[in-house]
């Protein structure tokens, strides 16, 4: 069995459902992998880094999962100082002997927030792609704006559906990662 310890915020929790019902849960629909759901809501890249140095995770965890970056833009956090937050996570990872993977940021049903979200997932992408595993939950959502309006509660936030549709999308390609 694969241990992943999977940091985040809302969307790495599943907010509003809670965390039976995130993405990650669904990670565990076989016996090959255990996550353990670190999500919080509201908290940003910076706050979920500062989570992950803090807690003490069991010997078996040697895989982690990251998602965040959409608070920061929503709170007016500079997209500088939010790729240094990433900078350190995978700098503290590779001294601690930590696998990581970067959730890249989801599009959402905003015109105005996903400039700014594509942008990050750009400067993600260009920045660490040689350095940490990408995971793109994207496709599982969909692509196309009326698609990704039925797929949010309020925009950002997935549906129960949602939720399953990018943990069953989520889960060969980790398991995939977890065995290299």
């Amino acid at each position: 069995m694969y241990y992943l310890a999977c940091f985040g915020d809302s969307l790495i929790q599943g907010f509003p459902f809670g965390n039976k019902a995130s993405w990650v849960a669904e990670l565990e629909a076989t016996d090959e992998i255990k996550a353990l759901n670190y999500g919080l809501c509201g908290d940003c890249t910076d706050d979920i880094f500062d989570r992950l140095r803090m807690l003490y995770l069991p010997e078996n965890v040697r895989h982690i999962v990251f998602l965040g970056g959409a608070n920061d833009i929503l709170q007016g956090v500079p997209e500088k100082f939010t790729l240094e937050v990433f900078r350190k996570l995978i700098a503290w990872c590779d001294d601690k002997k930590y696998k990581l993977c970067i959730v890249l940021p989801l599009i959402s049903s905003d015109d105005f927030l996903n400039r700014k979200l594509l942008n990050l997932r750009q400067e993600l992408q260009m920045k660490f792609k040689d350095k940490v595993y990408l995971l793109d939950l994207q496709p599982a959502i969909g692509l196309d704006a009326g698609t990704r309006a039925k797929a949010y509660l309020d925009g950002v936030h997935p549906t129960v559906g949602t939720y399953k549709n990018m943990g069953a999308y989520a889960r060969p390609l980790l398991l995939e990662w977890l065995k290299q």
